[in-house]
């Protein structure tokens, strides 16, 4: 599954660096989709920078319940005088991301889980695009963000005397069975 996510997400990058269409836009956004986070638990995000030094990038969404959320960040480091994204930090809600892939492959940072409570959340990515030549292009990245509802307390409640009870029950068929024996 996560190898997936960052295959979606590197073809995402390239996507939208060879669609973006201003070159005087020093960044263009994808925000995070709030109604596709609400309807299937995974929204993506990214930024095409077109300028070269430090940039620091915010994006937010809402939850309503209590959510466990995952999430991974992807860039690609593109030979030839390209621009590149070196991140320095990438954050949810001050959980960080771990670096997991490296230049010149996908630079790819992940976050496993972190517990969030209901409210706005901000995804907060920060780092430096450098030129390693005479390019000229864009340089971008691309994020997926997977939320998931956590039980309530009252489920786990119900959940933890269904086994109780279950477990009661074949404790008991067990003693029927010895005192027939």
């Amino acid at each position: 599954m996560r190898s997936m996510t960052k295959l979606l997400g590197a073809v995402a990058a390239i996507a939208v660096m060879t669609t973006a269409s201003s070159a005087s836009a020093a960044t263009i956004f994808t925000p995070i989709n709030q109604s596709m986070l609400d309807l299937f638990g995974t929204a993506t995000f990214g930024a095409t920078i077109t300028t070269t030094g430090l940039f620091s990038h915010s994006f937010a969404f809402k939850t309503t319940g209590f959510n466990d959320a995952s999430s991974s960040v992807v860039t690609i480091e593109l030979k030839n005088g390209k621009k590149n994204i070196n991140f320095t930090s990438v954050k949810l809600d001050g959980f960080a991301f771990t670096h997991t892939g490296f230049d010149p492959g996908a630079e790819t940072w992940d976050l496993t889980t972190a517990l969030l409570a209901p409210g706005t959340h901000h995804i907060n990515l920060a780092g430096k695009v450098v030129t390693s030549g005479s390019g000229t292009n864009a340089a971008s990245y691309s994020g997926t963000l997977n939320i998931a509802a956590v039980p309530e307390p009252a489920t786990w409640a119900l959940m933890i005397g269904g086994f109780g009870g279950a477990g009661m029950m074949l404790r008991s068929r067990r003693r029927l069975a010895v005192a027939a024996v």
